[in-house]
């Protein structure tokens, strides 16, 4: 594909940023639709995995599915319906602040990651069914339609981001609420969702039973260090890390407390644990408690952006570990756990309810201290690189004008 970018007019305030009136910018439609189907395809992700735990056989248009592809239809129609109109019936100069694609089309930089996601998640739906068919179930996460699809997912997701940034760049009101408020709660809840894919992405290493290993903590690190200070800069708000990791927390627990009030029987053998409703998943990773540190951090530190990586790095692993470590035990041990507020009693029905290690840590669960306190340096290692790249991504995006 050859995509070019034309350099902006310089006699045109249109060709710096997008239409604006005093400060204020026309949102369009479509910035709506990419956000809503952010959402969308996260809430349905989730519902697709309680039922694999729950049911264990879906079909190719199984409710979650639907919901999946819905968004993915939604961010691609309403991205492909602007780069038409944006081709066919803008002024010229009005095109300088659009990516020229095939020398024909103009599309927002948003837009495009939208449109490729959306094909790339449309496809992987008959790959999936055709790779059921041929393979039966998946054993892991990460298959290859899966992959298609998470791949899919993400680029429609960052491209909403991108796309909101483009407007929230031009909107130099100053003001919180009106529409700046708007954009920045779009932005949000596309960024929430981005972050709860990454997340589930890796679950077979942020899982309750992982959560006193060195692995969990290093894995937690890299993903949320590579997400949240770009989106605390991006978002151009005080509690920018603070407000997508609280959307994170209550998008999986509203979604863990209304999955398990439906009926759902296992329909695949062996069942080995006989369950009445939906199972949910665990409790969420109290990440909004580093996140409200780090957001102090990008406040008040005037050090240069390695140094303020390492800071960030340090505030997320410590006081991550500090809150995630002694929870962890409550969530998998404690009687008062297993209620539907926790959900620790949620189980797939593929294990045994009399397995020993249900309720407890298994010895290679535990990291020793030395093991422990050295993979605690690593994670900080990691998140600091991590963390210095997510500072150098989030100021490209607070500089999007496409």
């Amino acid at each position: 594909m050859s995509t070019t970018f034309p350099s902006p007019l310089p006699a045109s305030p249109v060709a710096v940023r997008p239409r604006a009136d005093s400060g204020r910018v026309t949102v369009p439609l479509s910035i709506y639709a990419v956000s809503l189907a952010s959402l969308l395809t996260m809430v349905g992700i989730l519902w697709d995995i309680s039922w694999h735990r729950s049911i264990g056989r879906d079909k190719f248009l199984s409710p979650p599915h639907i919901l999946v592809y819905l968004g993915a239809i939604f961010a691609g129609l309403f991205s492909g319906i602007r780069v038409l109109y944006n081709s066919f019936f803008r002024k010229e100069a009005a095109k300088a602040t659009d990516v020229r694609v095939w020398g024909v089309f103009y599309s927002p930089l948003g837009a495009l990651f939208c449109i490729w996601g959306s094909i790339a998640m449309l496809t992987s739906a008959p790959f999936d069914d055709w790779w059921h068919n041929a393979y039966g179930l998946d054993v892991t996460i990460l298959s290859p339609p899966h992959t298609l699809l998470a791949m899919g997912m993400i680029c429609l997701q960052l491209g909403a981001c991108v796309s909101i940034c483009k407007y929230l760049n031009a909107d130099d009101s100053g003001r919180a609420g009106g529409r700046r408020g708007v954009l920045q709660t779009l932005f949000v809840i596309s960024a929430l969702s981005l972050l709860t894919m990454v997340y589930t992405l890796f679950t077979d290493y942020l899982h309750l039973h992982g959560m006193r290993s060195g692995s969990f903590y290093i894995i937690a690190a890299m993903a949320s260090l590579l997400l949240l200070p770009a989106f605390g800069l991006a978002s151009r708000m005080r509690w920018g890390m603070t407000a997508v990791t609280g959307g994170y927390f209550l998008l999986v627990l509203f979604s863990n407390w209304i999955l398990e009030l439906f009926p759902a029987e296992p329909k695949l053998g062996p069942i080995l644990s006989h369950i009445t409703h939906f199972q949910p998943a665990n409790f969420p990773a109290l990440v909004i408690v580093p996140a409200m540190a780090m957001d102090l951090i990008l406040q008040r530190s005037k050090a240069g952006d390695w140094l303020k990586a390492l800071w960030l790095s340090l505030a997320f692993v410590g006081l991550l570990v500090a809150v995630q470590y002694p929870l962890s035990g409550f969530l998998l041990e404690s009687p008062n756990a297993r209620n539907w507020f926790f959900t620790s009693n949620s189980t797939y029905f593929g294990v045994s309810p009399n397995w020993p290690w249900r309720y407890r840590f298994r010895p290679q669960d535990v990291a020793p201290l030395p093991e422990l306190l050295r993979a605690l340096v690593i994670a900080v290692v990691v998140g600091w690189l991590c963390a210095r790249l997510s500072l150098r991504w989030g100021k490209w995006m607070q500089h999007i004008q496409r």
